[in-house]
């Protein structure tokens, strides 16, 4: 192809360097995008981008980690793109403390974080415990003129229930009605499942009522839990007219 002129492709050039990568042969990748480069064929993306893109395919999350922190400190930055299929392969690993790094570094040098990046650091962050640092990327996306999906304030709300700060849980879901951004069947579901394991039975009945005044009729298990729960506290008055709830939704 190179001998007649033809110019690689991105499939191509990704394909050869992912082969390279799977194979730990990194100098040859690198090799091989100069020597095209000296030829005159250019990757439709930058070599580097593709040799993080290929280490990750291959698994070698180490070395992606090595080269992306390499690039990032000689100031050569990975695209949006490429930071973000690494930063779920690390997220996805356990790593999410290098990301968070890695994140902060690359922006401050420029890199200018999409919507898909915030889909993965923000549940990744607060999965980890990192409330503080999740809210700092909720706000810097807003910011960014980006819409929250549910998915992030449930992330968000599933890590301060499980840190127990039900007070501050409660306040932020009531922040996503107030701003616009209703909540879906899962975020509700996901909330009631954790007033119920912090205890919160009259809470989690309150949220039942809500949810299903919009719409989303709670299935069976949901309201046992609720129900149980609140019978085990002494809140016998409530557990019934949570069964008549039930019965209603179900047209008995």
């Amino acid at each position: 192809m190179a001998r007649k002129g033809v110019a690689p492709d991105r499939a191509t050039f990704s394909t050869l360097v992912d082969a390279w990568c799977a194979a730990g042969k990194l100098r040859e990748a690198q090799a091989f995008l100069d020597d095209m480069a000296e030829r005159g064929f250019r990757p439709p993306v930058r070599g580097r981008d593709l040799l993080v893109d290929g280490l990750v395919r291959a698994g070698r999350l180490e070395e992606a980690k090595a080269f992306a922190l390499r690039m990032t400190k000689e100031g050569v930055l990975p695209d949006v793109n490429t930071f973000n299929s690494l930063a779920e392969a690390l997220c996805n690993a356990g790593d999410v403390e290098f990301v968070v790094a890695l994140l902060s570094d690359a922006s401050s040098r420029g890199l200018c974080p999409d919507i898909s990046t915030y889909k993965v650091m923000i549940p990744a962050v607060a999965k980890a415990g990192r409330i503080d640092e999740a809210f700092r990327l909720f706000y810097a996306a807003l910011e960014d003129g980006h819409r929250p999906f549910p998915s992030l304030y449930a992330a968000i709300i599933k890590a301060l229930c499980k840190a127990g700060r039900f007070a501050d849980a409660f306040a932020f879901f009531a922040d996503m009605k107030s701003k616009g951004h209703p909540p879906n069947r899962p975020v509700y579901v996901m909330l009631v499942k954790m007033c119920v394991r912090g205890g919160r039975f009259v809470h989690a009945a309150n949220y039942l009522v809500e949810m299903s005044e919009a719409g989303f009729a709670p299935r069976a298990q949901t309201f046992n839990a609720v129900v149980g729960g609140l019978r085990h506290c002494g809140k016998h008055d409530l557990a019934q007219r949570m069964e008549r709830l039930e019965m209603s939704l179900n047209g008995n």
